[in-house]
């Protein structure tokens, strides 16, 4: 039941709602960015301006395809070194401007297991304050800049955490969707099983019976064939008004029958 429902779930549509918070997520992380990435482009070597926006496009690029879809388990340890390596190094020739760091704030907190999440967090952004200082900032800026990095890592991570939540009751729907189909079925082939069943039984058995009077009594044979004739009819019968109540109850009008 576990497989029927996931490949429901990978047939069916993602709601709009889920469309939505997603797109909102990844246009929030563009915003964050979208300052520095402009000075990035803007200024310094030519090598630079191309280094600092193919560099940032990838920093967007791995941060909505880790946390925004979703990945792997086996995929949050590798995404997250990739993202160290994408927020530090780079800052050795692109500068301060350089604030990717964001991204690994709010991946620590998403990715991670309490309490490693919150331990990983709080050293990526106390470390923006030795950061900041070696760019020459007084220690009022360093704790400001670090203060930049930790809020839009937290907004970053409730909407994401939010679209996570939505997600999983979008699967649980599609899941309990499918078990209600398979208890229908049953209910159903239960049903059919009565109506029918044990009509065909009773017909067989004076099938036998009336075959044992072929060359015999042809009253008795008479009376087996118009027995059959009746049980034919009355299984004709059940079978309509099971047709009938199915339809009706498919249409909300009964309650279904437990």
């Amino acid at each position: 039941m576990r497989r029927v429902a996931d490949e429901y779930v990978s047939r069916v549509a993602m709601p709009w709602e889920l469309r939505v918070s997603r797109a909102a997520i990844a246009l929030l992380a563009l915003a964050f960015f979208a300052r520095s990435l402009l000075h990035l482009a803007s200024t310094g070597p030519v090598l630079l301006r191309v280094a600092g926006v193919l560099l940032g496009v990838l920093v967007l690029a791995l941060y909505v395809l880790v946390v925004v879809t979703g990945p792997a388990p086996r995929g949050r340890l590798p995404a997250l070194a990739v993202m160290v390596l994408l927020a530090y190094v780079p800052l050795a020739f692109l500068g301060e401007w350089w604030t990717a760091v964001i991204y690994l704030a709010a991946m620590t907190l998403t990715l991670l297991p309490l309490p490693y999440s919150v331990l990983a967090f709080t050293l990526v952004v106390a470390g923006e304050v030795p950061t900041a200082l070696l760019f020459g900032d007084s220690l009022a800026e360093a704790v400001y800049s670090a203060l930049r990095v930790a809020m839009p890592a937290v907004l970053l991570h409730s909407l994401s955490r939010f679209a996570g939540a939505a997600k999983a009751m979008y699967e649980t729907r599609a899941q309990l969707v499918v078990a209600e189909v398979g208890r229908e079925r049953e209910r159903i082939a239960a049903e059919l099983h009565t109506v029918l069943g044990e009509r065909l039984t009773e017909l067989r058995r004076q099938g036998e019976r009336a075959l044992q009077h072929v060359d015999g009594d042809d009253a008795r044979l008479r009376e087996e064939l118009a027995g059959m004739l009746t049980l034919a009819r009355d299984a004709q019968r059940e079978m309509r008004e099971f047709a009938y109540r199915e339809q009706q109850l498919h249409m909300g009008k009964e309650p279904f029958q437990k």
